[in-house]
């Protein structure tokens, strides 16, 4: 991650053929915590999915919170991140299909946070979920009117009732008793209409990284010093020692194979097919997409034509330029 973007890596090699000249891309670390090839990984996965949920439908934004007597025992055994966000969408299920007085089955997008803003460990679990679900082929809207009371004691019977199958029975009773309102679900005011604003809402709040690069404001070799942006809107600064910084960033890498991402009700793999009839398109046009990307092609950065793909290497390019083309034979 240190090393994204760093000539020791290796690189790309493009020619443009207007200016004459080489282009020189130095290879990410692709790393899951990097802030560069995170945010580039997520506006691509978000452009994607955009294209992917059903056109016409409005959707919400809504957070799933837990209290901080819970993190720990989701921090030391990670299979209750399914649990969490498998909760998640039968509370919404639930909660819709009484709204409606109707057996519906929404569609939701979910993802689990395991950081908070100052990124310490907070695990929650944000959702884009469509305003209504499909009950015989059609769809039911419940409408901009969300009842918060019933859904945050909906949302804390649905995770605690599960989580008594992994935590000690008086662990889930002092919880009860400790929250008498239920828990925390943060509602979004505005609706998602357009595949647009989606696809703008799913790369900012769905899925990027721990902290971005732009937050890290300050660094002089033994503290680093960064801020957040409270719910309020305040700002407040953070100031950690370097080890103690690494430490609260690499608790958040995911292990191999883990989903963060999971996709229920009309948007899960056997029901989207019959929920929106243009995702075979959609398929169709990324297939398409991504064979053009296989080409390989950048934009020269002084003519902004297209640059061809000379060279793939794992090693250093020279320092001087002039000996570029001696050095690819």
């Amino acid at each position: 991650m240190l090393s994204c973007k760093g000539h020791e890596r290796g690189c790309f090699i493009f020619f443009c053929e207007h200016c004459n000249k080489e282009i020189i891309v130095a290879f990410g670390c692709n790393s899951r915590i990097c802030s560069c090839c995170g945010k580039r990984y997520t506006d691509r996965w978000a452009d994607m999915l955009s294209k992917k949920v059903a056109k016409g439908i409005v959707h919400r934004h809504l957070v799933f919170g837990i209290p901080d007597m819970l993190w720990n025992y989701f921090k030391q055994s990670k299979k209750l991140r399914k649990v969490l966000m498998d909760c998640v969408h039968k509370t919404l299920k639930m909660f819709f299909s009484s709204m409606s007085k109707k057996n519906i089955e929404p569609g939701s997008i979910e993802t689990i946070h395991p950081f908070g803003r100052d990124i310490k460990y907070q695990p929650h679990v944000h959702s884009i979920v469509t305003e209504g679900g499909y009950a015989h082929g059609k769809f039911v809207s419940i409408g901009r009117y969300i009842n918060y009371n019933a859904l945050h004691k909906k949302w804390q019977y649905e995770i605690l009732n599960a989580l008594r199958e992994y935590l000690l029975k008086n662990i889930i009773d002092e919880a009860f008793r400790k929250y008498p309102n239920g828990f925390c679900v943060y509602v979004r005011p505005e609706q998602i209409k357009s595949s647009r604003q989606l696809a703008r809402y799913i790369g900012r709040y769905v899925r990027h990284p721990a902290i971005a690069n732009s937050r890290i404001i300050a660094y002089n070799g033994e503290a680093v010093k960064f801020y957040y942006e409270d719910n309020k809107g305040k700002i407040h600064y953070k100031i950690m020692l370097v080890h103690d910084f690494i430490s609260a960033i690499i608790q958040h890498i995911p292990e191999k194979n883990e989903r963060l991402v999971r996709y229920y009700g009309c948007y899960s793999r056997r029901k989207i097919r019959k929920t929106n009839n243009d995702v075979q398109q959609s398929i169709i046009k990324h297939g398409l997409l991504r064979e053009k990307r296989r080409k390989r092609f950048v934009l020269c950065p002084i003519c902004f034509q297209e640059a061809k793909l000379m060279l793939y290497c794992k090693k250093p390019p020279p320092e001087n330029k002039e000996r570029l083309s001696y050095w690819m034979i």
